[in-house]
C-alpha cells in the first residue's frame, strides 16, 4: 500500500492557507483512489479539522474505515451520491472547502451507458455546485481528465461539461459565492481507472493485454497530484484551471517498465479511445500562462492580463502526451516506484 502522502514532504509544507486553516472539508468519491489520496493529505498534512469522505459504495467505506491509514478522529465516513442533492446538501452542512472527485470514469463502461455517465458527471456537478452555495461553502475543486481536451468519448464529453458548468457557476457567483476552480491532470498511478492494475493482475501469465503499443499518456503520482491540488488551494483565482507538467510513455513502455520479459498481446483500440491525448486544448492558448511546473488556464470571459504572473504562450501551444518527452523504459520503471500498486489486490 502507498503510505499516502510521500513522507519525504515536510510537515506542513502543503498545509491549507490561513483562510481555510482548521475547516471542514467534504471530498466527493472519498473512497475511490484519487479521494483517499486527498484524504490522507488532509488528515495528516493539510490541517483540515475535519474531513468528510463521501462516496456511494457501502464496501468501500467499509474498507476505508477498516484501514490503518485512516484511522483519524477528523475522518467522517458518510454514504451518499452525487446525483442525490438532499443527501448532498445534508453533507455540506459546515463545510468551507469541497474536493470534487466522484465521477463515473471507466471509458468503456461509460461509452455502453452513457445516460448514467452524464446523470453522475453532469448532473452530478450541478447538484454540488447549487448545495455548495446555499451551504455556504467557500472552495470548490473539482478534478478534470485530459480527456475532456477535444473529447473522444462520453466520459470525455461529460468532463468538458463539468468544466464548464463550474467555469460558469464561478462566473455567477460573485464577490460572496463559492469559488470553482479545476485542476485537469492525466491517469493516476495505480488507480483502478488507469491501466497498472490490469497489468498487475496479468503479470503471472506473463502476457500483458495492449490497445495499441504506440498510444501514448500521460502519468501523474500522487505526490505530484496532492501538490496541483495544494497549488490550486492557495492561488486559484476561480473559474481557473491548473494543470501539472505531467510525463507520458508510450505503453509499450509501460508494459517492459513493469514486466521486461512480458510477452504483448495486441488487441486494438476499444471503444471512445484516443491514440494520443492533450492537457490543453489550441483554442485555449491564448488564455494559457505557463509557470515552471504547471499552466493555467484562464476563463474565456477574462483576458491573460487578469493574471500577471507566469509567461503567456505561444498562439499554437498544445500540451500533447506524443509531444511530450516520453519517458523511456528505466525512466517509467523510477517512476513507479512508491507507487506501484497503491490499491491491494
Amino acid at each position: 500500500m502507498e503510505p499516502f502522502p510521500d513522507p519525504r514532504h515536510e510537515p506542513g509544507v502543503r498545509r491549507l492557507p490561513e483562510a481555510l486553516a482548521g475547516a471542514s472539508v467534504l471530498v466527493t468519491g472519498g473512497t475511490g483512489t484519487t479521494g483517499k489520496l486527498l484524504i490522507q493529505w488532509l488528515l495528516q498534512e493539510a490541517g483540515a479539522s475535519r474531513v468528510i469522505a463521501f462516496s456511494r459504495d457501502e464496501q468501500k467505506h467499509h474498507d476505508l474505515i477498516q484501514d490503518p491509514r485512516f484511522q483519524h478522529p477528523a475522518l467522517q465516513s458518510m454514504v451518499g451520491d452525487i446525483r442525490d442533492q438532499s443527501r448532498l446538501r445534508h453533507a455540506l452542512e459546515g463545510v468551507s472547502l469541497v474536493l470534487h472527485t466522484a465521477a463515473m470514469k471507466h471509458v468503456p463502461i461509460a461509452e455502453a451507458n452513457p445516460t448514467e455517465a452524464v446523470r453522475t458527471n453532469i448532473e452530478g456537478t450541478m447538484n454540488l455546485i447549487d448545495a455548495s452555495r446555499d451551504a455556504g461553502v467557500s472552495r470548490v475543486i473539482a478534478h478534470s481528465t485530459d480527456k475532456a481536451v477535444e473529447p473522444a468519448c462520453i466520459y470525455g464529453a461529460t468532463k468538458l461539461v463539468m468544466e464548464k458548468l463550474l467555469i460558469r457557476a464561478n462566473a455567477e457567483s460573485g464577490t460572496s459565492g463559492p469559488r470553482f476552480d479545476i485542476v485537469r491532470h492525466g491517469n493516476l498511478v495505480g488507480s483502478r481507472g488507469s491501466v497498472i492494475p490490469l497489468f498487475e493482475e496479468q503479470m503471472s501469465s506473463g502476457k500483458l493485454t495492449v490497445t495499441d503499443p504506440e498510444m501514448t499518456r500521460f502519468w501523474i503520482n500522487g505526490t505530484t497530484l496532492v501538490s496541483i491540488v495544494h497549488r490550486t488551494i492557495v492561488d486559484g483565482r476561480g473559474g481557473e484551471i491548473f494543470v501539472p507538467k505531467l510525463p507520458a510513455c508510450r505503453l509499450d513502455t509501460l508494459v517492459k517498465a513493469i514486466n521486461q520479459d512480458a510477452t504483448i498481446e495486441i488487441i486494438g483500440a476499444r471503444p471512445g479511445e484516443k491514440r494520443h491525448e492533450a492537457l490543453t486544448a489550441r483554442e485555449e492558448a491564448c488564455r494559457i500562462r505557463e509557470f515552471e511546473e504547471y499552466l493555467v488556464i484562464v476563463p474565456e470571459y477574462s483576458s491573460t492580463s487578469s493574471r500577471t504572473d507566469g509567461t503567456p504562450v505561444t498562439e499554437r501551444f498544445q500540451f500533447r502526451s506524443n509531444q511530450a518527452a516520453l519517458l523511456d523504459t528505466l525512466e517509467m520503471r523510477e517512476f513507479l516506484q512508491g507507487n506501484f500498486p497503491t490499491e491491494p489486490a
